[in-house]
């Protein structure tokens, strides 16, 4: 059981960060000014777009906001890469 929620984790991790690195890359922002957006950090975004962390609800919220999407949308993108990952 341990081991299918560990799975499933890196598969939440990796639709996330392959989302929001896709909607900076769309936006032609850099990291860094995302981080500033979202009152955050350069290094923060890469871990999050790396995978190795996974952002709060209020990140994802201000990471929606400054991409001009509700947090719903954000989550809808989200949920579609996790349908094709399984």
């Amino acid at each position: 059981m341990l081991l299918l929620i560990i799975s499933y984790t890196s598969f939440v991790n990796k639709a996330v960060a392959e989302t929001i690195r896709e909607l900076r890359l769309e936006h032609k922002i850099s990291q860094e000014k995302l981080a500033d957006a979202i009152n955050s950090h350069q290094v923060y975004i890469s871990e999050i777009e790396n995978g190795e962390k996974l952002p709060s609800l209020l990140i994802l919220y201000n990471i929606a906001k400054f991409f001009d999407m509700s947090l719903t949308s954000l989550i809808e993108r989200i949920e579609s890469k996790l349908n094709n990952i399984q």
